[in-house]
């Protein structure tokens, strides 16, 4: 029993080891720059959610962004050319009509064309890593047109990690 404790004890240990680390290797600096980037990444997607800005849009069955979705993927190359250690992943998303290997192409190719216009914005590209989902994580599971509407979406997150250790 006693043997037992402490390997749990051990065990526990390295855990809490292994999550410390994830953060321990960021100063306060970095920790506090990665909080405000996400407090100002949080105010874009808020003012989509509002409608007080378009959210990114596509031409049907295509990867070209419509000229509404400028704005809101210029507010982001801004949030990260004023924060440049951060790194941001663009994920992209499909509703539930098309085959899956379809979507999952048109996702990525969607992703892409978003990370192109921040490269364009003046964001370094090797700072965004793009993977596209197609419909296998949609926000709502159902069929109507607005459940669609809402599970074709481009999303963003922030990070400071290397890119060995994202997905």
């Amino acid at each position: 029993m006693n043997k037992k404790l402490r390997m749990l004890a051990a065990l526990a240990a390295l855990a809490t080891a292994a999550l410390g680390g994830c953060s321990s290797g960021r100063s306060e600096v970095e920790r506090e720059e990665k909080r405000r980037a996400d407090m100002e990444l949080q105010s874009v997607q808020d003012m989509v959610a509002d409608r007080t800005i378009r959210p990114v849009e596509f031409e049907f069955d295509s990867a070209v962004l419509l000229p509404t979705s400028f704005d809101v993927i210029d507010r982001v190359a801004d949030i990260l050319k004023r924060h440049p250690r951060m790194k941001l992943i663009i994920e992209g998303h499909t509703d539930d009509v098309g085959g899956e290997e379809y979507n999952i192409t048109l996702s990525l190719r969607r992703a892409s064309s978003v990370k192109q216009r921040l490269a364009e914005e003046g964001v370094h590209p090797d700072s965004v890593k793009v993977f596209g989902f197609g419909k296998s994580r949609p926000v709502l599971k159902e069929n109507s047109e607005r459940a669609r509407a809402l599970n074709r979406r481009v999303e963003f997150h922030l990070t400071t990690r290397h890119w060995e250790s994202v997905f």
